[in-house]
């Protein structure tokens, strides 16, 4: 029965790769040159974000992109630190850029983004997190995608900002792929998230289709709203051109914080948008990608249950005959040859491990050469990943689904 579930994860990891791997040279969407410069706005949510709410801002003032287009909306929700003054001083500092600031009750992001939308007066909408920062092209290299009337979004490419720790490091690499896997989606036509480094709007649809969610229980707007445009028939594009920087968790605390939000809100609005799986009316979108998130994360902890249950089992084993055994675990140091390692296996499972991790490693050489990023010198992050990201992320799972079962207080 083992050998069967495991001939089952070998088998959808290999399918999914290939078909990943087919993308990697799909045409991408045309776009023509942008023919004029459309007003924007972007709205820049805020709670206790004085030490990087400057830098945020700075970046989208040194932006090439015409002054007299650009709407800078900061939302103060309720900061218990200096976000406000901060937010006062660099208005003050900057008379010639049209700032507007908002000074509202503590609402949560999405009620925050709801005020700057109420506020915007721009044909574009965008949302900048306020620990992140936008290159000087960015908006640019955006909104050429919009001259198609099915697009309600285009995302930019996120990157780790300066990452200094291990911890850091790994979630660097762990972006790139993430970066790749978006990409991917939206030459498939099914990308599902706008996260909030610069992902932009048609201010008319974002109204059309109700504005962010006003359920404070959800705890990814970003993927919520991402989701109704789908829903509505809409086209999520991504451009990596558009380079975007942001702070990541720097502790194993705040990352697990983090990734329990990310789960739960994953979970709560698959739940809600559920309806499209299987859809024919959302084509691929329904009729594969809906189901295929359900199944990653189910392989996934399957997986890595099936590795640490092998795990146990053999350490228990050791244990046992080690203690029953008069030098048995001395044989620990006696080192296999290549002979007796190659005929112990079961080729029936090592062929499709082996030609799956052959694809993922191209895949992952493919996407660091595409986004011009040098795998060399984050060797420690990439280890770090593979060693560390599968377990870390299951118990994250688990964790989320028995909260979301049990019905626990969902924070932010």
């Amino acid at each position: 029965m083992l050998q069967h579930i495991i001939w089952g994860i070998l088998f959808f990891t290999l399918w999914l790769t290939i078909i990943w791997i087919s993308f990697l040279y799909a045409d991408e969407p045309k776009k023509s040159k942008l023919k004029h410069y459309p007003k924007i706005s972007v709205a820049i949510p805020a709670y206790n974000e004085e030490k990087t709410i400057k830098k945020t801002v700075n970046s989208l003032i040194n932006s090439d992109y015409p002054r007299d287009k650009i709407e800078l909306i900061i939302v103060n929700d309720g900061s218990k630190d200096n976000t406000a003054k901060v937010a006062k001083e660099i208005i003050k500092k900057n008379p010639k850029f049209n700032i507007i600031l908002i000074n509202k009750a503590n609402g949560g992001k999405s009620s925050a983004v709801n005020a700057a939308l109420d506020k915007a007066t721009g044909e574009f909408f965008s949302v900048v997190d306020a620990d992140s920062r936008v290159a000087p092209d960015g908006i640019k290299q955006i909104l050429p995608y919009f001259y198609d009337e099915e697009v309600g979004a285009v995302i930019s490419r996120v990157r780790v900002d300066v990452p200094k720790k291990t911890l850091e490091r790994i979630q660097f690499f762990e972006y790139i792929m993430s970066n790749m896997i978006r990409k991917l989606m939206a030459l498939l036509g099914t990308l599902h998230i706008t996260p909030g480094v610069l992902s932009t709007y048609k201010t008319k649809v974002l109204r059309k289709v109700g504005g962010f969610t006003k359920d404070r229980n959800n705890l990814t707007e970003d993927m919520e709203i991402a989701m109704r445009l789908k829903y509505h028939g809409y086209k999520i594009e991504m451009q990596t051109k558009s380079l975007t920087h942001t702070l990541v968790p720097k502790d194993l605390k705040s990352l697990w914080r983090q990734r329990i939000r990310w789960a739960r809100g994953y979970i709560y609005n698959m739940w809600l948008y559920k309806s499209m799986i299987f859809s024919r009316k959302h084509g691929v979108f329904g009729l594969f990608q809906m189901p295929i998130n359900v199944l990653v994360v189910a392989v996934l902890m399957i997986n890595i249950s099936i590795i640490a249950y092998s795990f146990l089992d053999r350490i228990i084993e050791f244990t046992i005959r080690s203690a029953t055994i008069k030098g048995y675990f001395w044989t620990i140091l006696e080192f296999p040859t290549l002979k007796e390692i190659f005929l112990a296996q079961n080729l029936r499972i090592m062929i499709p491990i082996i030609l799956a991790t052959v694809l993922g490693f191209y895949l992952i050489l493919h996407a660091h050469k595409r986004f011009n990023e040098k795998i060399t010198k984050n060797i420690i992050g990439a280890v770090g990943y593979f060693l560390f990201i599968p377990y870390f992320t299951t118990a994250n799972w688990i964790s989320s689904i028995f909260q979301e079962i049990f019905k626990t207080k969902r924070k932010w």
